[in-house]
């Protein structure tokens, strides 16, 4: 927790360098358990007592506002005990591994909304997927879409520097180095995959049976190769609004071709808003918690549960979120992504 640790006068250096600024927006990245979500809190927290801040939670495989899929953006006031607003994009997997389109798109339009909505700070944390060339080619393309004022870098050793190199000499962009706090606990796997399980669980916790007809509304995503009952069986979906804005996430229960109907689980929502249906690359089994996997069938994806490796809860979720998950199209979630 940030209240439990000395502030290191380079994290200061971060906040003067946004209050002088008067506004900016900082790219937090480093690897799991560095410690970046306990800076992007208490960042976030003293910026909001200068001005309306925003926390753009990209980290898809340890959410913080959104369930384990999803890049949230939350709006803070003075406090970040409440937010003022939120907004979430569906990426539909919980590694940017295979789906940077998704996250690189969803991470632009919620910078774009907190500056419609007045946002004067926008404070970024990045998944911890850093070390594969594909993982440094994403967060180079990110911060060069993204155009931050600061790019803040937690890391043991020059880690990093696949990274950080490609702006050393950007003339926009400042870059400030942080040792992770010897205070984060370094997380296991299972503890991830029980972290993600609990957010997709208290998301559907009141979910509740829905079934809409697709003609008129958009179906886009990652279809499954067969229309096999199974293999659409659990699959998580976004329910967008007109701007692909997310209204609700849902676990199919099956797809009827016949009827042109498509049965799933989601919490109360306004159906009248969906204008489109975001297919995901996960099927999400509540049936299954972290630490069983189930027998893989020749046309099912092993079920296997996913999770976090952040030491330290973050921001509060301002959207219920968290599940066991198997990765879709018969592919296993790589844990080392989230």
């Amino acid at each position: 927790m940030a209240s439990d640790i000395v502030i290191p006068s380079e994290w200061e250096a971060v906040l003067r360098a946004l209050r002088d600024r008067g506004s900016g927006m900082v790219y937090v990245v480093g690897a799991a358990d560095r410690g970046k979500t306990t800076f992007c809190r208490w960042l976030t927290g003293r910026l909001a007592n200068v001005a309306l801040a925003g926390f753009l939670d990209c980290d898809i495989g340890q959410s913080t506002l959104g369930p384990p899929a999803t890049v949230g953006l939350a709006l803070y006031k003075d406090s970040v005990d409440c937010p003022r607003a939120t907004f979430l994009r569906f990426v539909g997997a919980v590694t940017p591994s295979g789906h940077m389109v998704q996250e690189l798109v969803g991470a632009l339009r919620l910078k774009e909304r907190a500056r419609e909505e007045g946002a004067s700070f926008l404070v970024v944390d990045s998944p911890g997927w850093v070390v594969e060339p594909a993982a440094q080619e994403f967060h180079v393309r990110m911060i060069d879409l993204l155009q931050p004022d600061l790019v803040v870098g937690f890391e043991r050793g020059p880690e990093l520097e696949g990274i950080l190199v490609n702006f050393r000499r950007h003339p926009r962009i400042q870059i400030i180095e942080c040792a992770a706090p010897p205070q984060v606990v370094e997380r296991k796997r299972d503890w991830r995959r029980l972290y993600r399980f609990q957010r997709f669980s208290e998301y559907f916790a009141n979910a509740v049976p829905h079934a809409r007809f697709l003609s008129g509304l958009g179906v886009h995503g990652r279809m499954p190769e067969s229309f096999r009952e199974d293999s659409w069986r659990d699959l998580l979906i976004a329910l967008c609004d007109a701007e692909m804005m997310v209204v609700a996430l849902g676990l199919v229960d099956r797809l009827d071709l016949v009827s042109g109907t498509l049965a799933f689980r989601a919490p109360p929502h306004d159906a009248h808003r969906v204008a489109t249906v975001h297919v995901g690359s996960i099927q999400v089994d509540l049936s299954n918690p972290p630490g069983r996997v189930a027998q893989q069938s020749p046309h099912r994806a092993a079920r296997q549960s996913t999770l976090p490796d952040e030491a330290d809860p973050a921001l509060p979720a301002p959207v219920s979120p968290a599940s066991g998950v198997r990765g879709g199209r018969g592919r296993s979630v790589p844990d080392q992504y989230g």
